[in-house]
């Protein structure tokens, strides 16, 4: 299924009925990357390409792994 990108008037009106959207836009070395949770892992995109997915439900813990395994290869 392709993803579907939603509008930032969308996003709010979902959070107002308590539909949370787990989503991340990150530049990192001139590339921006898309953190997108999904059930129980961060999904990574980059260029809409899924490049990784990291088991975690906290953001923050998602983008500094991607950047350490970025930075090891």
């Amino acid at each position: 299924m392709k993803d579907r990108k939603l509008d930032p008037i969308a996003k709010i009106a979902m959070r107002s009925r308590g539909i949370t959207v787990k989503e991340k836009r990150v530049r990192f070395q001139g590339e921006i990357i898309v953190f997108k949770y999904n059930e129980d892992h961060y999904d990574v995109f980059v260029k809409e390409c899924k490049v990784d997915a990291i088991t975690t439900n906290n953001i923050n813990f998602a983008i500094t792994t991607y950047k350490q395994r970025k930075a090891k290869i």
